[in-house]
């Protein structure tokens, strides 16, 4: 059923994930908004209970199972992945979305032939059960099994003989993306291997070999399954990845053959998005698994030309509201071709939900600003903040923009140029001169790459400090008033005493949460989300010395700051409120590009400019979720302007964490 979308010629691809994708607590927060999806939920769950013998909601959805946990049973995890897709496509098609096709990859095959009427839901669950209680029970002769993603081109596997010899391609994800499965002791010698050879990679929450020779002792058993099952033809195309076909009618030797065979993502999608154009259509993908993992594929495989339309239904950093309600948005833009309209689809429950959960129906969120168009790789600015100072910083923009340097120093008082080369009283790392000093180097750095290269920003951002700079290159203020700006909140916040700031490296913000509730630790504050394995703690000095020897006793970096208060804290208040309504005796122009706000990580609203800067001065810096939104905008080219390359590093790290999720 082609739609029309922006004046073209439009299908919708639903796209499910296997293996890899699932965590605890994925999809609750829709689970509790959303009648629909928690009423498919509990069908399926009563469904599953029976054939299983527990509950699946129960088990996913438990406080003691936070997300940061190893969900890594497939007794457990494989129904509950089936669960979370095929209520979304449920949920989805009641909402008036329905796809063109389904589109699978392992176990997402299987969702997506129930979704379309291949396999009764009866059988399909019947199946899901037993294959994983299967895959639990028996292991190869070899011993357990594993797979590997590692971010690389199928030439690294063709020249190890130790990935060659021991392992198959198990996927070929993305050009330099692939997956190789083997037994646990080879891939534990490919990992040292890899680490040695400084390649990223990253091990999978599965216990066997799948999509390799390595589960070939399997197939008696797989087919004595399939052997049970009616199989009808597809009421929705189904698109596989492992054959690269669209396919109407599927045999029992494909759903074997969906668990043996290497996933083709890469070459399946390069087929569709061919064949799509040469029928002068263009392809909408919604990504219907809990981590988002084929939209984040889609966006490796397509760096050649602009993006299709792609929507993760899901992630694993919250805000399943937020992007739910972008999908249904998309649904309301889509016109069914008068030719081939669908018939209406059934309204959507509303009824009283049980009590086992209370459940509110989904508010009307904002609409994000949309991205800009771009013909290629959007273009970002990114400008850092306290700590990336250093002596000698500016000396050549000094000599480039003496105008600038001398309004400076007329709105500090001092030489910016002596304080930058020389620091002769050793005051740059004081906040007061810190926060002047690091917003004047970067703003002309922002001057000189403007000379140098005229061409306009799709977006803005900054971290913490840097935001000012960000607003000042989107034409929010002028540099002298930008300047005044950092010079009264960096001298407010200097006032600031009685705590400090610690990093904690290697856990994810959700674990770092848990442990501070666990232990007790309310008197701390997350001051910077800045990566999957970095944040940055705020709060009293005896708080934080506590946590030292709490978190150091599990193995955990914890790294002490060198800075005199807790920022980005509740400790902040006073600095806020007299920030903000010196804040409000200036006036702003309108921006005139995107820039992604610390406080929500979304784009400003001309309109919100002093709310959001009073309310960072206590508000976390979300920088992991600034650049998950520019990421969701697509593929983009970053650039640091200022001091140093702290925000380079927080950058790939986290796209290189999205590239395995």
């Amino acid at each position: 059923m082609p739609y029309l979308f922006q004046g073209q010629t439009s299908c919708v691809v639903f796209m499910f994930p296997g293996q890899g994708c699932q965590f605890y607590q994925m999809g609750r927060e829709l689970y509790q908004n959303n009648s629909v999806f928690h009423r498919w939920m509990n069908e399926l769950d009563t469904l599953i209970h029976a054939e299983l013998g527990q509950s699946v909601i129960a088990g996913i959805y438990h406080d003691n199972n936070p997300r940061s946990k190893a969900f890594d049973d497939i007794r457990l995890s494989h129904p509950a992945i089936f669960m979370i897709e095929y209520a979304l496509g449920k949920t989805l098609i009641e909402h008036r979305i329905t796809p063109d096709y389904l589109l699978g990859t392992s176990l997402g095959e299987l969702a997506a032939a129930a979704l379309a009427e291949v396999i009764s839901l009866p059988d399909a669950i019947r199946l899901v059960v037993r294959q994983g209680q299967l895959f639990h029970q028996r292991q190869s002769p070899a011993g357990e099994g594993a797979m590997l993603a590692i971010l690389a081109e199928e030439s690294l596997y063709q020249q190890t003989p130790l990935l060659r010899e021991h392992c198959d391609i198990a996927a070929y994800n993305a050009p330099s993306l692939i997956v190789v499965a083997g037994p646990d002791n080879a891939v534990a010698d490919a990992e040292r291997h890899l680490s040695a050879r400084d390649i990223v990679f990253q091990r999978l929450p599965v216990h066997q070999a799948f999509h390799s020779r390595h589960i070939d002792f399997l197939r008696p058993e797989v087919e004595a399954l399939l052997r049970q099952t009616t199989l009808h033809k597809a009421q929705i195309p189904v698109i596989s990845c492992h054959s690269t076909e669209t396919l109407q009618q599927l045999d029992a030797d494909h759903f074997w053959q969906t668990i043996r065979q290497p996933i083709r993502f890469s070459q399946t999608l390069a087929r569709i998005e061919r064949e799509a154009a040469a029928r002068g259509e263009s392809m909408i993908y919604l990504d219907l698994g809990p981590s988002g993992t084929l939209a984040n594929l889609i966006k490796q495989n397509i760096r050649d030309r602009a993006l299709p339309p792609i929507f993760p239904v899901l992630s694993p950093f919250g805000r399943d509201l937020e992007k739910f309600d972008e999908v249904l948005t998309l649904g309301r833009a889509l016109q069914p071709l008068p030719a081939s309209a669908a018939p209406a689809a059934p309204p959507v429950e509303v009824a009283a939900q049980p009590t086992a959960f209370q459940v509110q129906q989904p508010t009307r969120l904002v609409q994000r600003p949309s991205a800009p168009v771009s013909s290629g790789p959007k273009r970002v600015y990114v400008f850092p903040g306290q700590g990336s100072q250093r002596l000698g910083m500016g000396a050549a923009l000094f000599e480039q923009f003496p105008e600038q340097v001398a309004q400076a120093d007329k709105i500090l008082g001092y030489s910016l140029k002596t304080l930058c080369l020389e620091d002769p009283d050793q005051q740059l790392s004081n906040t007061r001169f810190t926060q002047p000093a690091l917003y004047t180097v970067s703003a002309l750095a922002f001057l000189a790459k403007q000379q140098a290269d005229p061409r306009k920003a799709d977006f803005l951002a900054g971290h913490s400090l840097g935001e000012y700079c960000a607003l000042f290159a989107a034409g929010a203020f002028s540099f002298e008033t930008g300047l005044k700006l950092v010079k009264k909140r960096g001298e407010l916040m200097a006032l600031a005493t009685g705590g400090s700031m610690a990093a904690v490296i290697g856990r994810s913000p959700d674990e770092v949460n848990e442990l501070l509730i666990r232990h007790g630790l309310g008197a701390l504050d997350v001051a910077n989300y800045n990566s999957p394995s970095q944040v940055v703690l705020a709060g009293p000095v005896e708080a934080l010395s506590e946590a030292k020897e709490i978190f150091q006793a599990m193995d955990i970096t914890f790294v002490a700051l060198p800075v005199s208060a807790p920022f980005h804290s509740r400790y902040m208040e006073g600095a806020m409120g007299a920030f903000g309504e010196y804040l409000a005796t200036f006036e702003y122009s309108p921006l005139h590009t995107p820039v992604i706000a610390n406080i929500d990580a979304a784009p400003y609203r001309d309109d919100q400019l002093v709310d959001n800067l009073t309310r960072q001065i206590c508000g976390s810096v979300r920088w992991l979720d600034t650049v998950q939104y520019l990421m969701r905008q697509g593929a983009f080219e970053f650039e640091e302007l200022g001091p140093g390359e702290v925000l380079t590093k927080l950058v790939k790290n986290v796209r290189n964490a999205a590239a395995f999720s």
